[in-house]
């Protein structure tokens, strides 16, 4: 695959050159996707993240020999971590937002083990670590789901 291909995937259409907060930025635009576009559900659906998964993995390698290690374009990681946080859900603004949220504090907070999945090699350090932050999201969403009124 081309530099414009790797590029173009690998930053999620761009989204990864937005000059505040890629990460943020791209995991929104995700989350717009999975709201507003008619059957965008499916983005958190098992399928789309088991094809998603290794061609981040891939794509994340080949995007760090580009731009340099775990270098800010690279956001395809954002979006198979809003995938997990999302996973199976029906889209609805609430959990939406309550899921964005969640991933953003524990990508950003990076607890044990996702802070020391970074120094896996190539993409598996960039990718895992997001994966890990979805897991959590996705197990404070489930609980916050069960707490409170969230749909």
């Amino acid at each position: 695959m081309n530099r414009f291909l790797v590029t173009l995937l690998g930053s999620f259409f761009y989204t990864g050159f937005f000059p505040v907060a890629p990460a943020t930025f791209a995991s929104l635009v995700w989350l717009a996707l999975w709201l507003f576009v008619p059957g965008g559900g499916i983005l958190g659906h098992w399928a789309a993240l088991a094809a998603l998964l290794p061609a981040a993995l891939w794509l994340s390698h080949r995007m760090e020999r580009i731009y340099g290690t775990d270098a800010s374009q690279i956001v395809i990681d954002e979006i198979v971590g809003m995938q997990v946080t999302l996973l199976a859900l029906r889209p609805h603004w609430m959990t939406g937002l309550a899921g964005f949220f969640l991933f953003r504090l524990f990508d950003i907070l990076k607890p044990f083990p996702a802070g020391r999945s970074q120094r896996l090699p190539g993409g598996w350090g960039v990718v895992t670590d997001d994966v890990i932050a979805g897991i959590y999201a996705f197990a404070a969403l489930f609980v916050l789901r069960r707490l409170t009124a969230l749909p």
